[in-house]
């Protein structure tokens, strides 16, 4: 995942604009019930970018009163076809920007800070030196827990992601999958390609 961030109206150090990528960074790779193995691949393939424009134009208060923030998210289409993918990160980034703002509410009163999702089609992501799809993407993050051989137990009412380790409730599984008469549950549907793709199930 790339994240793009402009600002204008808000002069930033170089310590300000790293405290920003950090905060955007930690936002986007934090997860209570993620194992390390995964967040720390997850942090190894995101990358935030922060820049200041030298021209920016916009209607309503001066940006000097009031700064702006442009934040381009770059992922796989797969991701970005989800709803619940925007639903979960347009606020998720916006709190991590607000943290660092003197008045950390205002991004939640005006239009001041907007968020886009593009989404990249399969083979229009590279790593490694050569083209790569989300799944492949996926299982890069999730190889160091995937190897690693853990598998917490879950608590009632829920079971783990067998790719990536996360908890899922039962009761709100979105991806679902029955193998050799075991049901699974994923936190997101590229879990579930990996696991479909390694067990041959249709």
């Amino acid at each position: 995942m790339t994240v793009e961030v402009l600002v204008t109206g808000r002069p930033l150090t170089a310590d300000a604009e790293r405290e920003l990528a950090d905060q955007i960074l930690l936002a986007l790779t934090t997860e209570e019930s993620a194992p390390d193995a995964v967040l720390e691949s997850a942090r190894e393939l995101v990358h935030v970018v922060v820049g200041q424009p030298g021209t920016w134009a916009t209607g309503g208060p001066s940006p000097d009163g009031a700064p702006r923030y442009l934040v381009r998210l770059t992922v796989p289409r797969s991701w970005s076809n989800d709803r619940q993918f925007g639903r979960h990160i347009v606020p998720m980034v916006t709190e991590a920007i607000a943290a660092t703002e003197p008045d950390p509410t205002r991004l939640y009163r005006d239009p001041h800070c907007v968020v886009q999702i593009v989404g990249l089609r399969e083979h229009c992501l590279g790593t490694l030196g050569r083209a790569t799809t989300s799944t492949e993407i996926t299982r890069l993050m999730t190889r160091g827990y995937r190897e690693s051989g853990e598998r917490p137990a879950a608590p009632a009412g829920s079971t783990v992601d067998p790719i990536c380790g996360m908890r899922v409730e039962w009761a709100t599984a979105r991806f679902t999958l029955t193998h050799d008469g075991v049901d699974y549950a994923f936190c997101a549907p590229s879990c579930r390609k990996v696991f479909a793709e390694d067990h041959a199930v249709a």
